[in-house]
């Protein structure tokens, strides 16, 4: 079954733009009625899944140059859609489209990913190195999942689960010989033993909590000469990112300890400081979020 899914299905143009469509469709519709917070959300806004479904597309092309090419449209059709079906319900409109950036990036990057994956299907030690690239970003991702997972249950269980479910799948279902099955496998065990290391042990081992906020510009008017700083310098980063009409300006960052001070200073050129406190609450997942 795993053989046919990786390898047995003609990936044909019509195919392809079928499943383009209707996988930016599922994830817009995700994206509107699953509420943030939802580890199943996850397909909306992070990598994981699209890794997935990346592999899924070039393992059943024939050649290297139709994987890159079929790849690249698969992105470049879904991804947008996923946008343009929450664009009627929300209140940002196409404003929405400046997250699409992300995307974009990604999008470009599997016309050499794409010619360079396609590769899997050599079943090769080499083919073995190439897919532990994406097993390795697997196993990252749902590491840090891991970490949220056992310091605030069951949060992020799906997407914990979507990622780790998925490294057998792919070392199965794609290689079908002993050797790249043990190099693969050995690669993904070392990944994962490093990771786990920097999440529970290692520098990244403090969890933190991500701030983003408006800033009033009609009480503070911010421009490229204002700074910003926490008060407690040592319980993370912020920084000010000057928006447009669309988001507007922000201070956005990292809070290492939510129970330590989240005061913010705002800088104007003249050096005059601004405190901005902080009052910490809990929202429906039972993260602080931070109120200014």
């Amino acid at each position: 079954m795993l053989h046919k899914l990786f390898g047995g299905i003609r990936m044909t143009w019509p195919r392809l733009i079928a499943f383009a469509l209707i996988s930016g469709l599922i994830t817009g519709l995700i994206a509107l009625l699953v509420p943030e917070g939802n580890s199943f959300r996850q397909i909306a806004v992070t990598i994981e899944a699209w890794i997935v479904l990346a592999i899924l597309v070039i393992a059943n092309c024939e050649k290297p140059t139709e994987a890159a090419l079929k790849t690249f449209a698969f992105f470049l059709i879904s991804q947008p859609l996923v946008y343009l079906v929450q664009v009627p319900f929300n209140s940002l409109g196409f404003g929405l489209f400046r997250y699409y950036t992300y995307w974009f990036y990604w999008t470009v990057a599997t016309l050499p990913g794409g010619w360079i994956a396609w590769h899997i299907k050599r079943d090769d030690p080499i083919a073995a190195v190439i897919l532990s690239v994406a097993l390795s970003m697997l196993i990252m991702i749902g590491s840090g999942y891991l970490k949220t997972l056992i310091n605030k249950p069951p949060r992020y269980l799906f997407a914990a689960v979507f990622c780790f479910g998925s490294i057998p799948l792919l070392i199965f279902g794609i290689l079908h010989k002993k050797m790249p099955r043990t190099i693969a496998s050995v690669i993904a065990v070392l990944v994962l033993a490093v990771s786990l290391y920097w999440q529970f042990a290692g520098p990244n081992a403090k969890q933190t909590t991500s701030v983003s906020f408006p800033v009033d510009t009609t009480e503070y008017p911010v421009n490229e000469q204002w700074t910003v700083r926490l008060a407690d310098p040592e319980n993370g980063t912020v920084t000010l990112v000057l928006g447009n009409e669309v988001l507007g300006t922000q201070i956005v960052g990292t809070i290492i300890d939510p129970e330590k001070s989240a005061d913010i200073i705002l800088v104007d050129p003249e050096g005059n400081e601004y405190l901005l406190p902080a009052e910490v609450i809990l929202d429906g997942n039972g993260d602080p979020t931070f109120l200014y």
